[in-house]
């Protein structure tokens, strides 16, 4: 490998080797905090609200791009998940796309540009390293909140094209209720499992493929979980399912869960909301894409795809608390993340570092800050 791939594959194999599951990030967070005080570069901690430090790479307080790469990983099921490894400059391992390849692109990017005399803290943009993205958010939630960034990347797995739209999600859970009885005398109760099985069998009458995206596809209603209790020898007279419908730019949320509900009403049911967020899209016009367009171009040879991204992603952070136009974009697919199988190709990591330096030109940062605000501001700020 040559003298580019050999830095990234040593950053990355550490950053990999570190246990840094949801919950547990503080040793990743110590060692990638420590790497940037070595090297002479600014960095600083923001709390969430689940007592851990998300990181902040660069002076800017109000910057007007912060790029974001999330530090933790799931709780791995299986042996060897963080002894990476380098196959062919391939490098596999837990996190090494998801997102730890996203992290490394961009301390090589700062590094870089750091090398080469360029002060990033003088620079209206920072990396962010939040904590918390596989569970609950926190961590770029505070951040969002903190930087209110005008525009901002989430990094994610995209094989460097640009995720310009993101599903919402309705996540609830719908209880059903029913009536016990003895399992030899199922005529004097009421199933409430069979209950359930007609709800899940009439939600086609949402009416959700009325709804669809040319890139992101169609609205979609799924089921992911099934509970109940009562015994071997009971009818069950409670069911719960976990009901997930992906949202699509054009459906409105509370509208969505109006009909949910009223659905679920028809069968004695009851909704209790886990999650609801509307979908975001990235104008075709906006200074980040075509600068980020412009920046891969340069580097790769090519224009980066318009894709959709069907998951939850820190970008969604960005645009609800933080006020921002966002997209996802970063090295390596997602297709193998979370599975034994994770892997990045470390050529896309440095090309991603590269895209970024350029990304964070002083032409681009000035079309960035020359934009417009957003009609739709911040829904919190924190006080200055």
């Amino acid at each position: 490998m040559d003298a580019e791939l050999t830095e990234a594959a040593g950053l990355l194999s550490d950053l990999v080797s570190i246990y840094s599951p949801s919950g547990g990030e503080g040793q990743v967070v110590d060692h990638v905090e420590d790497l940037c005080r070595r090297a002479g570069l600014s960095v600083r901690r923001v709390p969430a609200e689940v007592g851990r430090d998300s990181l902040v790479l660069g002076a800017a307080r109000e910057p007007v791009l912060a790029i974001a790469a999330h530090l933790d990983t799931i709780t791995p099921t299986w042996p060897d998940a963080t002894s990476p490894r380098v196959e062919d400059s391939v490098l596999h391992g837990l996190g090494s796309v998801d997102d730890k390849g996203g992290v490394a692109s961009c301390l090589l990017a700062a590094l870089w540009m750091k090398r080469s005399g360029i002060d990033l803290d003088r620079l209206p943009a920072v990396f962010a390293f939040p904590v918390d993205e596989e569970t609950g958010g926190s961590g770029s939630r505070s951040l969002a909140i903190d930087l209110a960034p005008r525009f901002a990347i989430a990094l994610e797995g995209t094989e460097l094209n640009a995720g310009t739209v993101e599903c919402g999600d309705l996540e609830a859970l719908v209880h059903v209720r029913g009536v016990s009885a003895h399992g030899s005398l199922a005529e004097l109760g009421d199933n409430a499992i069979h209950s359930a099985a007609a709800f899940i069998a009439s939600l086609d009458e949402l009416g959700l493929e009325a709804h669809s995206h040319p890139v992101l596809g169609r609205s979609l209603a799924s089921v992911t979980e099934i509970e109940t209790g009562g015994g071997m020898n009971v009818i069950p007279d409670t069911c719960t399912l976990r009901l997930r419908i992906r949202m699509v730019p054009g459906q409105d949320l509370a509208e969505a869960i109006r009909d949910v509900e009223s659905l679920a009403a028809r069968f004695g049911a009851d909704i209790q909301m886990v999650e609801g967020t509307a979908p975001f899209e990235l104008p075709g016009d906006s200074p980040l894409r075509l600068a980020v367009d412009s920046a891969t171009e340069s580097v790769t040879g090519r224009r980066p795809e318009t894709i959709g991204v069907p998951a939850w992603t820190d970008a969604h952070n960005f645009v609800d608390f933080g006020g921002s136009e966002a997209m996802v974009f970063g090295p390596g697919s997602i297709d193998s993340a979370h599975t034994p199988a994770e892997h990045v190709e470390l050529d896309q990591v440095v090309q991603c570092a590269k895209i970024f330096m350029r990304l964070l030109s002083e032409d681009n940062l000035a079309a960035m800050s020359a934009a417009d605000p957003r009609p739709d501001q911040p829904r919190y700020r924190r006080t200055r």
